[in-house]
């Protein structure tokens, strides 16, 4: 008897097992999606995050307390991920906001909203481009995204000729 595994995340997955079930010799095995307890923590607006961050810790086990976690927030073309941190590194990440919308000031101040950032205050850790976009620096060529810095990046031929 051959086995064969499928992943179905079709939304009337029941029917689609009952109709394989009809070939001779095939055995259906649906597995549940673990998260479901979880799902009621979040919401989807343009951006989905976590609406209640102290029951999403609670139904994980942790106790909440803000000073002893860290908002992590990662961009990339693509995505905007926000993250709890544990500080002692003794409980793992917990996932909060997650974005497929194009990286910006705006997007990040939504998702920073709809966290309730103000309520819990967690200190913010990223890379050089996530907090140039929340102090609202220009953008452009991160490698030298600094506002003292003179040196044009883009001027090739000068770049070992000019001397200041």
């Amino acid at each position: 008897m051959r086995r064969f595994r499928f992943l179905c995340f079709h939304k009337n997955y029941n029917a689609f097992t009952s109709e394989l079930q009809c070939y001779k010799k095939m055995s259906v095995t649906v597995y549940h999606i673990k998260d479901r307890e979880f799902v009621q923590y979040f919401k989807k607006v343009t951006i989905c995050y976590c609406d209640d961050v102290d029951g999403l810790m609670h139904a994980l086990g942790h106790e909440h307390k803000s000073e002893e976690w860290t908002l992590f927030i990662d961009s990339s073309e693509r995505s905007l991920k926000a993250v709890l941190l544990h500080n002692g590194n003794k409980f793992s990440s917990v996932p909060v906001g997650y974005s497929v919308v194009k990286e910006s000031y705006n997007t990040m101040k939504c998702m920073l909203q709809y966290i309730k950032y103000e309520q819990y205050q967690w200190p913010i850790c990223g890379g050089l481009k996530v907090i140039a976009i929340l102090l609202g620096m220009q953008l452009g060529y991160i490698k030298h995204c600094c506002f003292l810095c003179e040196w044009d990046s883009r001027a090739r031929q000068s770049h070992y000729v000019v001397k200041h």
